[in-house]
């Protein structure tokens, strides 16, 4: 048996601790620190901003109430195109970065955590892997923005994986093309958005490219969306199935797929689309980006009829959060429920008790691994969704802290009343 001994050094304390540097994580971090608190934002990467920024995601999805952080985003990155459809992911990157840095967080980058320190139901540390080693870091308020769940995993909350077969979401590589012709003006957002070429139907080419093997086997569709150039686009294809995206042996494995399917994608267009015929990859995202891992267990889970008829609350802390039921099929091409566009939602409400954990005392969750079934997780894990909940999640832990109290006792309305503070609508 190998037995193994490792120093770890301490790094200091903090109020508020939040780990993941993601759109929920910043929002988070912002936030708290915008009340007075000391925070420490921890990233395993190198930037901030996740999707927005590592993820190269165009458009950024999901509604949002006025004035709220997700609005302040959209509306410090411009509106591209004249329909604000498309982000400039260089702009994202400096924008994420300063909004941490003229808040006072203190950003520590290449931090992945690796456990908890617990006493009894406290977490009083997590420690994390850097390039000198292992360290730690005290808190009083821990945050969990991973989007994997890991916190929440390490300090012993329930969680749940995929849907009831065990399956998840595909992993995918977004990239955008350069070099089409000014003058084509295709784009493809989903299964039922239709566009006749001089070759024929859209959509029935992706189909039979992917039938004679021209596309991957998991590819019936080549989604195209807006660039923040005309000769640009931002191509949503690449995915693969089966692939855990917490165990790394099969992220490396799902990265070379996806890669190699790139090249593939790239000729589907060149031999297909009029204008396309001189594209070339201008940028990729960083690696393969999970939809889908774990989802932490709340004193609320969602469910997809929350969404679907609207459900509204009264801990509410996200308004009229409102997006598709979107599953890209785990087992196959396409959407996992129906042949066409997914369920729409009605505006809803997130609640209070869908970011607080059931078993840690000061805990929260923020962004997609808040409590929530698989298909509800569906709708709420885009971008512009999360960053609102990390917005709530923030001014609550700064109010825990001020407060000396625990997520669990916290009154819920303290933070819609700072919510309200910020000309944020939560009722009407």
């Amino acid at each position: 048996m190998d037995t193994f001994s490792f120093s770890v050094n301490y790094d200091g304390e903090w109020d508020i601790v939040v780990c993941g540097g993601g759109a929920a994580g910043i929002a988070c971090a912002v936030e708290a620190r915008s009340q007075g608190a000391k925070v420490l934002l921890l990233e395993k990467g190198q930037m901030l901003g996740g999707c927005y920024t590592q993820g190269l995601v165009s458009p950024p999805l999901g509604d949002f109430t006025e004035n709220s952080f997700a609005h302040k985003i959209i509306s410090a990155l411009g509106r591209v195109n004249g329909d604000g459809t498309s982000v400039d992911f260089e702009k994202a990157k400096t924008l994420f970065t300063k909004l941490a840095f003229d808040a006072g967080v203190e950003v520590y980058y290449g931090c992945s955590v690796c456990q908890a320190i617990k006493d009894g139901n406290t977490i009083t540390g997590v420690v994390y892997s850097t390039q000198n080693g292992l360290h730690y870091a005290k808190g009083k308020i821990f945050i969990d923005a991973t989007g994997d769940g890991v916190l929440s995993a390490l300090a012993g909350e329930k969680t749940e994986y995929g849907r009831a077969d065990g399956l998840v979401q595909p992993m995918s590589i977004m990239f955008t093309v350069q070099g089409v012709d000014e003058n084509q003006d295709i784009i493809c957002y989903h299964e039922e958005m239709d566009t006749k070429l001089a070759k024929g139907n859209y959509l029935a080419l992706c189909r039979k490219a992917n039938a004679e093997g021209k596309l991957p086997p998991a590819v019936n569709i080549v989604r195209l969306y807006k660039g923040d150039k005309k000769d640009e686009r931002m191509v949503n294809a690449t995915q693969v199935n089966g692939f855990n995206p917490l165990n790394p042996g099969e992220v490396g494995v799902a990265t070379a797929d996806l890669r190699a399917q790139i090249g593939m994608v790239v000729d589907f267009l060149k031999d297909n689309v009029e204008g396309f015929e001189n594209i070339r990859v201008k940028t990729s995202s960083v690696g393969a980006m999970a939809r889908e891992s774990r989802r932490v267990t709340g004193l609320y889970t969602m469910t997809a009829e929350d969404l679907l008829e609207g459900k509204k609350h009264l801990d509410v802390i996200v308004h009229n959060a409102a997006f598709c039921i979107d599953i890209h099929n785990p087992s196959g091409a396409g959407q996992s429920e129906q042949d066409g566009r997914p369920k729409q939602s009605k505006p809803y409400d997130i609640p209070y008790r869908a970011v607080v954990p059931t078993v840690s005392d000061n805990l929260y969750t923020a962004g997609r691994c808040i409590s929530g079934t698989h298909r509800a997780h569906a709708s709420y894990r885009v971008m512009n969704i999360c960053l609102n909940v990390g917005q709530a999640v923030g001014i609550a832990s700064a109010l825990c802290v001020k407060l000396g109290l625990s997520p669990k006792t916290l009154d819920y309305k303290l933070v819609q009343d700072e919510l309200a503070k910020r000309d944020i609508d939560l009722f009407n």
